[in-house]
């Protein structure tokens, strides 16, 4: 009899069990989205420290060609910006940014093409100086005023293989991701620096060196 009390009081009721179930449950459920947070948050952070290694690639290169930046090229037999950065990054995997399930996808050796932006970002397409119906047009750092707040690099919508950021095309509107994570994204500016910006603290002028540019009406079907 005692042996048989002493078994009995080891087992669980079913209506403890039930119960043991039911709080594994709450706690996994609760569980889940912090570790998507922690997830977006390690995404989101890998994707600055990309960018910014873009962001010090754009100001080596423009050491080795008289302080200019990368011009805008058109046509795949001229190398457009992520192969001319290439001898100055230390690895192509900085081309994408980690929460990209599009470019996460494509192998190393095709990120570089001239004939599809296969990066998780787009260069300034400099529509404020006339470079996007004049290629030659190139940009100093020297003639930058406000190298800190002039955007060079955005992060654009997955899948899109545009190179540029080009207002006359609407892309502020379409290709352009203003909240990637959390409501905002990473941005790459003329002096070499990324930072995170919300949507409210974005700006569309800050991809201009005129100031005195007026930004086109978005084209129809934009």
């Amino acid at each position: 009899m005692n042996q048989r009390f002493r078994y009995q009081k080891r087992g669980f009721t079913l209506t403890e069990l039930l119960v043991v179930i039911g709080i594994i449950a709450i706690l996994g459920f609760l569980a889940f989205p912090i570790g998507r947070m922690a997830i977006l948050h390690a995404q989101c952070t890998g994707c600055a420290s990309h960018m910014r290694t873009l962001g010090m690639a754009f100001m080596s290169f423009a050491t080795d060609n008289n302080g200019q930046l990368p011009g805008r090229v058109e046509g795949d037999g001229n190398n457009k910006w992520p192969i001319l950065l290439q001898p100055y990054v230390p690895d192509l995997s900085v081309y994408v940014d980690p929460g990209d399930p599009v470019a996460m996808k494509i192998p190393q050796d095709q990120f570089l093409s001239n004939g599809s932006n296969n990066s998780s970002f787009f260069f300034n397409g400099f529509n404020d100086l006339g470079a996007y119906n004049n290629p030659n047009i190139t940009v100093g750092l020297v003639n930058l005023t406000d190298a800190s707040n002039l955007i060079l690099l955005g992060q654009k919508v997955h899948g899109i293989t545009q190179y540029y950021m080009d207002f006359v095309e609407g892309n502020q509107n379409d290709i352009l991701n203003k909240t990637a994570y959390f409501g905002g994204s990473n941005y790459v500016f003329a002096d070499g620096s990324a930072r995170f910006l919300y949507k409210s603290q974005y700006s569309d002028t800050m991809w201009l060196i005129n100031q005195n540019y007026s930004i086109p009406p978005v084209p129809a079907g934009h």
